[in-house]
């Protein structure tokens, strides 16, 4: 008998939690952004990853969820940067992109998308992760210098 007490509290308690927890794939309101800083100053020390070498990003590799949010940071006091995808790349290879690749656009997934340009000393516009998969991406300007970086995106 004594087991029984407290056990419809417990109950109540887990129904209640259950009713505050965001289902699966869904990010709470509110929830802040990830944040992955550029600077080819800051964060010199080269990272050797699957897909090639990386420097000035910081973290190189990333994991969020479907639903994340990403904001990049430029660290840098005189440098610009961006974040623009390689789409399909599964190595790091020098891109052929166009001056397009400076204008802001789409979610972060398998299609093309950039920041844009990214003054010293600012933030990107939110990028939201859309889609499942590792993406790859570099710095429209500092590319060849390996500035690089992977974001994984889980269901």
């Amino acid at each position: 008998m004594s087991s029984m007490v407290g056990r419809p509290a417990m109950v109540l308690a887990a129904v209640m939690l259950a009713a505050l927890t965001p289902a699966s794939g869904l990010r709470a309101a509110g929830a802040q952004a990830v944040q992955i800083n550029l600077s080819l100053d800051r964060y010199a020390k080269v990272a050797h990853l699957a897909e090639g070498d990386s420097v000035g990003i910081a973290p190189p590799v990333v994991t969020v969820h479907v639903g994340d949010a990403i904001v990049f940071v430029n660290d840098d006091a005189t440098a610009h940067h961006t974040a623009t995808g390689l789409p399909g790349a599964t190595r790091f290879s020098e891109p052929r992109w166009s001056a397009a690749a400076l204008k802001p656009s789409g979610s972060l997934g398998p299609a093309a998308w950039s920041t844009g340009d990214i003054a010293p000393g600012a933030k990107s516009a939110v990028m939201v992760a859309s889609t499942p998969g590792t993406f790859l991406y570099g710095c429209f300007f500092h590319y060849s210098a390996g500035m690089r970086g992977e974001i994984i995106v889980q269901p």
